[in-house]
């Protein structure tokens, strides 16, 4: 039962400072982090099934969303009665009765303590602990051998990364489906960086030609097949939305790993909104065709599910990033779903525009860039020479 500000009031002696502003600096100190987890009003705390998953402690979903969404920590000039209850403050806080100086040393130890161990509110949501984002347990899979799984999200913030096993059943169930031999990757690939820049090349000198009859037959199989694959997501419980107009809700790519993983949902940036205006021959890519689906009453097209989908099998199921390597590693973990027939286009639009991206004429300027400074491969319908997906495709 929570505390009423009466009650704290009783528990701190009578006293507000200094214990209140030791308590207000602690405060302080826990909204830093939390306001990495304040991505969008839509998902209140990326990085958990719910707040009260993530910090294990019981009857603290509300009062962690709160924090993480901006409101006031602070009532009446007394902390928030539900942060004293849960981060377990009462024992702490008693010494307050005998001195507001004992109490306000007492506070600074215990919040030291939870750091340290990692018990309580304040150790659980510390910003140097690591933060793990892993699917629930029951369905972690092995990590791939080789990957680096504690990723710095930026301002201190440490997550870990891996396997999600719901997703890689899935895969092999939906490649069995369609008579492909499903060997799920086990390792995590190095770029080769030679190669890389042969396939910028490559795509650079590529022309759009959706109208060759081997390019159609390959973006057809393509479609067909991310069509089977977002239906059997679909059917698994997965929801995919469009972001807001305007907005990108995640901000560093990889939120979108930890949406999928313990929310099994995903926002995608509209195709619609990143074309532009097209020129005619923009205009007859394959996957610009709408496909009957729809996502908050706005049209889907091919391409929407396809990276849709590639962000689901390619980078959520074993947690591969959005860099260089890690894209590498997602076309590895998607291409296997693909058969012979489509797997030239899936390259053109993975391999082939993510090797131009971060090894061809821009990839200096890319590799620190943020992804509105990001300067994107040329949309474009073709296929690659077929040593592009033949060379280094893991078994």
């Amino acid at each position: 039962m929570a505390l009423t500000q009466q009650q704290f009031m009783q528990l701190m002696g009578g006293k507000r400072e200094p214990v209140t502003a030791s308590l207000a600096s602690v405060l302080d100190l826990i909204k830093k982090p939390l306001d990495y987890y304040a991505v969008d009003k839509r998902v209140p705390l990326v990085g958990g099934q719910s707040a009260a998953d993530l910090i294990g402690l019981t009857g603290t979903q509300s009062l962690v969303q709160d924090f993480s969404q901006g409101k006031p920590m602070m009532r009446d000039g007394l902390p928030d009665e539900r942060f004293i209850e849960a981060a377990g403050m009462i024992p702490m806080i008693k010494p307050a009765a005998v001195g507001a100086g004992q109490a306000a040393k007492s506070l600074g130890k215990e919040a030291l303590r939870q750091g340290y161990e990692g018990t309580g509110l304040l150790g659980k949501i510390a910003p140097d602990m690591k933060m793990s984002v892993l699917p629930p347990e029951k369905y972690r899979g092995a990590t791939l051998e080789g990957m680096p799984t504690t990723i710095d999200m930026g301002g201190g913030r440490l997550e870990q990364f891996g396997t999600d096993q719901r997703l890689v059943d899935l895969a092999g169930q939906i490649a069995s489906d369609k008579g492909l031999i499903y060997k799920p990757q086990t390792q995590y690939v190095p770029v080769d960086e030679i190669r890389a820049k042969k396939i910028a090349n490559a795509y650079e000198k590529m022309k759009n030609n959706p109208a060759d009859a081997k390019t159609k037959k390959a973006y057809d199989a393509l479609i067909e097949e991310t069509q089977a694959q977002y239906e059997a997501l679909r059917k698994a419980g997965y929801n995919i939305e469009f972001m807001p107009q305007g907005k990108d809700v995640y901000g560093n790519p990889r939120n979108a790993i930890n949406d999928i993983v313990t929310n099994k949902h995903l926002y995608v940036f509209p195709t619609e909104s990143g074309f532009g205006s097209l020129t005619p021959a923009q205009a007859s890519n394959p996957l610009l065709i709408k496909t009957g689906e729809k996502w908050n009453g706005q049209n889907v097209t091919a391409n929407d599910l396809f990276r849709a989908v590639h962000d689901m099998f390619g980078h959520a199921k074993h947690g591969s990033g959005f860099r260089a390597t890690g894209e590498e590693n997602a076309y590895q973990a998607h291409a296997k779903m693909y058969s012979p027939e489509a797997l030239p286009a899936v390259t053109s639009e993975t391999r082939g525009q993510n090797s131009w991206l971060n090894f061809g004429k821009f990839g200096n300027r890319n590799k620190k860039a943020t992804t509105e400074d990001t300067i994107f491969a040329e949309q474009k319908a073709g296929l690659l020479p077929s040593w592009a997906w033949e060379q280094g495709l893991l078994e």
